[in-house]
């Protein structure tokens, strides 16, 4: 017959790897969002730079007020999964000891 911290610590792999799953599917979702938005303003700095366009204070700081913009939502994203991160490990220890 298996033990009561048996079943526990069974209960709580299980909901660690369910947590795991889910959390590795967000992360590669926010990566491939972020990879997405830093190859378009790569692309775009590319371009203006091989089209020999102007490099005035107002069109840099434009390009740079829109790539702050376009990166700017994804640090929302970022911060949740690093404090989910730093959080499960409490998260488990309180299941086990309840």
């Amino acid at each position: 017959m298996a033990r009561d911290e048996d079943l526990a610590d069974a209960t709580t792999a299980s909901d660690s790897a369910a947590w795991f799953a889910g959390y590795s599917a967000r992360f590669a979702k926010i990566t491939e969002d972020t990879a997405r938005a830093s190859v378009t303003m790569a692309d775009r700095w590319a371009r203006r730079s091989l089209a020999d366009g102007e490099w005035t204070v107002d069109t840099v700081t434009a390009d740079v007020i829109a790539d702050w913009e376009e990166m700017t939502p994804l640090m929302g994203p970022w911060l949740d999964l690093w404090l989910e991160a730093l959080q499960q490990p409490i998260r488990g220890a309180r299941r086990r000891e309840g």
